[in-house]
């Protein structure tokens, strides 16, 4: 019995030897494939990674965009809500009154004031129209910027085109072009 149970102990030892032959050769056929695959899968992990975190950046710059559109907006609206409608006649009314209750208040002699008439200006969907106003003021430096702070601060809606300042021994004087807007009358309306 000996020599059959030999036998049988060597054919099972060579099958397994042959199977670990195979096993071997297999391993090193698909191995290759296997880390490659596990390769690809990283590199796409990490391109994926890499793609969000682009996207994510994106998104919140978009949507930093559209929170600035929307005050943007906001802010738009509250001015033309805040706009006059009154006649161009009213607003210059209203302008002169506020130049000279500020050139007083400030200690500033206004000089040359002068007032164009009525410009569209080009908007969509809301017709404005603009005055300019141009004029000089004279006074210290001091009591100047005092002045034009308290335009500024002022209700009327204009806006400085341009401010020329020059000094002498006598004092400074600027010259200033004002525009100042309101909401131009609908078509058949007139003003």
């Amino acid at each position: 019995m000996r020599p059959a149970t030999l036998r049988g102990s060597t054919l099972r030892v060579a099958a397994g030897g042959i199977l670990a032959l195979l096993g071997v050769g297999v391993g090193f056929l698909l191995l290759p494939r296997a880390s490659r695959k596990l390769e690809d899968s990283r590199k796409a992990a990490a391109q994926a990674g890499t793609s969000l975190a682009r996207a994510q950046g994106e998104l919140a710059a978009a949507q930093e965009e559209s929170l600035r559109l929307r005050q943007n907006r906001a802010t738009l609206d509250r001015l033309l809500a805040n706009l006059p409608h009154e006649p161009v006649g009213q607003l210059t009314w209203r302008l002169s009154q506020e130049l000279f209750t500020q050139a007083a208040t400030h200690g500033v002699r206004l000089v040359a004031v002068k007032y164009g008439g009525p410009a569209h200006e080009g908007t969509r969907g809301m017709p404005l129209e603009s005055v300019d106003v141009e004029f000089t003021a004279l006074g210290l430096y001091a009591d100047l910027k005092a002045f034009m702070l308290g335009l500024e601060k002022g209700r009327l809606p204009f806006a400085v085109v341009s401010a020329k300042l020059d000094e002498n021994p006598e004092g400074a004087q600027l010259a200033i072009a004002l525009r100042a807007f309101r909401q131009a009358a609908a078509d058949g309306e007139h003003r």
